[in-house]
C-alpha cells in the first residue's frame, strides 16, 4: 500500500477543484485519503493549491518542453524557466562555435537583450483536462458500425472529440490510459518564443559524464535557464523582436533552506513512457534480444566517436551532441538488464500472469474474452524471436549507423523523385536537386568523414555477421563480391569514390547537367539498396499470419485485463506514463545499494574536488571553478560551511521527467530531477520498493553557480527566494 500511494503517478481532473488518479480514486478522494497521506509525510498545501481549474496553482508553473522531451518550471514573474542542462544541451551545442564554445565555457545573458532565441523551441502549459471516456466509447462504437478501422482510426476519433470542444480556445490532445480503458482530453497552451538565458559550462552541467551516468554519488550542476516570451498583449507568439517576457500566471518560490532525511518531496512533470503493464514475454524479448543488441552496437559506435573526439577539440564539438544523445540509452539498456536479472523481474511478471489467468478463468465471460490471451502472447513472441533479433541488428548497424549511409538514402530518393517527374536529366535549377545538395553539404560539414568511414566499417561487420544473406539486396552482394567479401575494402571504395562523401566531389557532380543513371552508378547506392525495413516486417507478418496470431491485439487485451482485475480487487492502480502531466511524491533519503554498501542522500562540493581530473575530459573542471570551490565562498547558499550539490529522493520518475521541479511540502522549489540510480533501472517495467531513487540537483548549488560563479546576480534578483 505504501508503494502505490507514496510513489503514485497522479493525473488531474477538471471536473473538480482537486486532483486524483483516474483508476481507483473517486473524484474527491484526494481531499481525503490521498491528501491525508501526503499531509502525514509533510505536505502543507491544500489540493487546490496544487491544481486548480481556475488557475494560480503549482501546476500552472510546470511546463512540457518541446512537446514533452523534458519538463521545466517557471521561477519568476517574467517567464524565467529552469530545466536540466542536458535538456538544453542541443541548443547550447547549436550556438557553439570553435571561437565561442558555449558548451565548454557556458553562456550567460547579462541583460534581456542578450537572451538568444532558439528556433523550434517550445514550452507547453496544461490548462485543464477532462474525462471523455463515455464520449469516446460512443464515437468508437459508431465508427466501428460504419466499417472497418483504418490506419488513422484514432486520429478520426480525436478529431471528432476536439470538434465538440472547439469553443475552448486551447490546443487539444486526446490520450488513452490502460490501452483504451479510459480516455482524457487535455487542453494546452504553447509558447514558441523561448530564449536561452543561462547555462553553466559542460564541466559543471555534465560533470562526471558517462562514468557517473545513472550512478550515485553524482556531482552535476545539471541546470539551464530559458525565458518564455509572449506577444505584447500576452498571447503565445512566434519569435518577434516586439515580444515581451511572458507574465507568469504562477511561478515557483525557491527555497534555499536545504533538505534533510525524510523531508517530503513531490515532482510534477511530464514523464514520457513507462511499461508497468508489460507482459513477461515482452520483457523477456527486451532482456534477451533488444537490450543486448542496443547496448552492444551503440557502445561500438560511441567508441569510434570517442576515439576521434579525444584526438581533436574540433571533432569533439562536432560530435558532442550526437554522442550525448546516444550514450544515455546505451547505458540504460545495460543497467536495465542487470536490474531485471538482479530483482527477478521476469519471474515476478510470470507470477502476476498466473494470478491473472486464474482471475480470467473464474468467469465465463472473461474466459471467452481473454482465455487464450496469455497462451497466444507466448506463442507470438516465440515465433518472432529470430526475426526480431535480425531486424534489430539491421536497424542498429545500418539504419542508425554511419551518417553518410543515411545521406545515401536521400540520394537514392532522388531517383524516385525524378522518375515520377519523368526527368532523365537534371540540374541545380530543379528545386529537389538544389535542396538535396544543400542538405548534403550541411551533413558533410557536421561530421568527420574519417570518423564516419571507420564507423561504417564497424557497422558493416555487425550487419554481415548478424543479418542473413537472404536479406541483402543483390547489388550489395555484387559489390561485396567485388572485394572478395572484405568489408573494409568495400567501405574504403565507397568513401573514396562516392559523390556524397566529399564536398568537393559533390560540388563537381552538381556543377553540370546529370542523369538519373549518374546517381544510380554511385557506389553508395549499392549499399542503401539493401536498407529497407519492409522485408523484415513482411517476414514477421508472414510468420504470425500462418500461426493466426496478432500480438498487438493480445498486448492491448493484456493491459485491459490487468486493469479490470485490479479494479475488481480494489487495488490502487495508475496508468503508464504517456507524456501527460503526472505527480509523484516521496521522501529524501539514501539507499542501501547492496550488501555492506550504503549511500548518503547528499553530495557536496568536496566530491567535485575529489573527482576532478585534468587528464579525464569527463572530470575536467575549469581553473576558475576549481579556484572558487577551493576558496569556499558559498555566500548565502552554503549551510554550516558546506555547499551541497545533489540529493536523492524516492520520487518515481522516468524519461521526460528530466528538468522536473522537486518541490517541498510548502510548494517551494528545492531541486531539479535529472537522473535515476542504477539500482532503479528496471523501474520502467517494475517498481522495486526501496531501490528506485530520483537523483536531483540541489537548488542551493544552482543558486551558487548563478550568483557566485557566473556573476549573474540579476537572475537571482528575479526570483522569490526564501531562507
Amino acid at each position: 500500500m505504501k508503494k502505490l500511494l507514496t510513489l503514485l503517478f497522479v493525473i488531474f481532473f477538471v471536473t473538480t477543484k482537486s486532483f486524483a488518479d483516474e483508476g481507483m480514486w473517486l473524484i474527491n478522494l484526494l481531499d481525503k485519503q490521498l491528501h491525508e497521506l501526503m499531509a502525514s509525510k509533510g505536505l502543507k498545501l491544500k489540493p487546490g493549491e496544487i491544481y486548480n481549474v481556475d488557475g494560480g496553482a503549482l501546476t500552472d508553473a510546470i511546463v512540457a518542453i518541446d512537446g514533452g522531451m523534458c519538463s521545466g518550471s517557471i521561477i519568476s514573474s517574467k517567464g524565467l524557466m529552469i530545466t536540466n542542462h542536458h535538456c538544453a544541451y542541443g541548443d547550447i551545442h547549436s550556438l557553439s562555435t570553435p571561437d565561442k564554445n558555449y558548451l565548454e565555457d557556458g553562456f550567460w545573458a547579462m541583460k534581456m537583450s542578450d537572451e538568444v532565441p532558439i528556433k523550434g523551441k517550445s514550452v507547453t502549459f496544461l490548462r485543464s483536462v477532462t474525462d471523455v471516456t463515455e464520449m469516446v466509447t460512443k464515437i468508437i462504437d459508431s465508427l466501428d458500425a460504419a466499417g472497418p478501422r483504418g490506419l488513422f482510426f484514432m486520429n478520426r476519433v480525436s478529431g471528432i472529440v476536439e470538434k465538440r470542444y472547439e469553443n475552448i480556445p486551447y490546443e487539444k490532445g486526446l490520450s488513452s490510459m490502460w490501452r483504451g480503458s479510459k480516455y482524457y482530453l487535455y487542453f494546452y497552451e504553447t509558447y514558441s518564443d523561448v530564449r536561452l538565458v543561462g547555462a553553466p559550462p559542460v564541466s559543471i552541467g555534465a560533470f562526471g559524464g558517462e562514468t557517473d551516468n545513472w550512478g550515485w554519488p553524482q556531482h552535476k550542476g545539471d541546470f539551464a535557464m530559458y525565458r518564455v516570451y509572449a506577444s505584447p498583449d500576452g498571447k503565445p507568439s512566434e519569435y518577434s523582436a516586439e515580444n515581451v517576457p511572458m507574465e507568469a500566471k504562477k511561478f515557483l518560490t525557491v527555497s534555499a533552506k536545504g533538505v534533510k532525511e525524510n523531508d517530503f518531496t513531490m515532482v510534477i512533470g511530464y514523464p514520457g513512457r513507462t511499461n508497468r503493464y508489460m507482459s513477461s514475454f515482452e520483457l523477456r524479448e527486451k532482456f534477451q534480444i533488444l537490450n543486448p543488441v542496443i547496448s552492444g552496437v551503440r557502445r561500438s559506435k560511441l567508441e569510434v566517436w570517442k576515439k576521434y573526439m579525444d584526438a581533436s577539440d574540433k571533432t569533439r564539438l562536432i560530435y558532442a551532441d550526437k554522442y550525448f544523445g546516444i550514450s544515455n540509452y546505451t547505458d540504460y539498456a545495460k543497467w536495465e538488464n542487470l536490474c531485471v536479472d538482479r530483482f527477478d523481474v521476469i519471474e515476478k511478471l510470470e507470477e502476476r500472469e498466473v494470478e491473472l489467468q486464474k482471475w480470467i478463468m473464474a468467469d465465463a465471460k472473461r474466459a471467452e474474452k481473454y482465455g487464450s490471451m496469455l497462451q497466444n502472447l507466448r506463442k507470438a513472441y516465440e515465433i518472432k524471436a529470430d526475426i526480431t533479433k535480425v531486424r534489430e541488428y539491421f536497424r542498429e548497424s545500418m539504419v542508425r549507423g554511419a551518417e553518410l549511409v543515411g545521406l545515401g538514402q536521400r540520394f537514392q530518393g532522388l531517383v524516385s523523385t525524378l522518375t515520377r517527374a519523368g526527368k532523365e536529366e537534371f540540374t541545380l535549377e530543379d528545386k529537389e536537386i538544389a535542396n538535396f545538395k544543400e542538405i548534403a553539404l550541411k551533413t558533410i560539414s557536421e561530421l568527420d568523414v574519417e570518423a564516419d568511414r571507420e564507423l561504417f566499417k564497424v557497422m558493416v561487420k555487425y550487419y554481415l555477421k548478424e543479418v542473413p544473406v537472404s536479406f541483402y539486396d543483390q547489388a550489395f552482394i555484387t559489390l561485396l563480391d567485388k572485394f572478395g567479401g572484405n568489408s573494409d575494402q568495400l567501405a574504403d571504395f565507397i568513401y573514396d569514390n562516392s559523390v556524397i562523401t566529399s564536398a568537393d566531389r559533390l560540388n563537381k557532380f552538381f556543377a553540370e547537367k546529370r542523369s538519373v543513371k549518374d546517381i544510380e552508378s554511385d557506389p553508395v547506392i549499392d549499399v542503401v539498396k539493401t536498407i529497407g525495413i519492409r522485408k523484415y516486417n513482411a517476414m514477421e507478418d508472414s510468420l504470425l499470419k500462418v500461426a493466426a496470431l496478432d500480438p498487438a491485439k493480445e498486448r492491448g487485451d493484456y493491459v485491459r485485463a490487468m486493469y479490470e482485475m485490479q479494479i475488481e480487487k480494489g487495488e490502487n492502480i495508475y496508468p503508464d506514463a504517456n507524456s501527460t502531466m503526472r505527480l509523484t511524491f516521496g521522501e529524501v533519503g539514501g539507499i542501501k545499494a547492496k550488501d555492506a554498501v550504503y549511500y548518503h542522500y547528499l553530495t557536496t562540493s568536496t566530491g567535485i574536488l575529489e573527482k576532478q581530473n585534468p587528464n579525464d575530459y569527463e572530470f575536467k573542471i575549469k581553473p576558475d571553478l576549481k579556484a572558487a570551490l577551493e576558496r569556499g565562498d558559498w555566500g548565502r547558499w552554503g549551510t554550516n560551511g558546506v555547499l551541497y550539490v545533489n540529493f536523492l529522493s524516492d520520487n518515481d520518475i522516468t524519461g521526460g521527467n528530466s528538468g522536473s521541479a522537486v518541490i517541498n511540502g510548502n510548494g517551494e522549489l528545492i531541486g531539479l530531477a535529472f537522473d535515476g540510480n542504477r539500482e532503479s533501472m528496471a523501474g520502467d517495467v517494475y517498481y522495486v520498493e526501496g531501490y528506485c531513487k530520483s537523483v536531483c540537483v540541489d537548488i542551493r548549488y544552482v543558486l551558487w553557480v548563478v550568483d557566485k560563479y557566473a556573476g549573474a546576480g540579476h537572475l537571482i534578483n528575479e526570483m522569490n527566494i526564501v531562507f
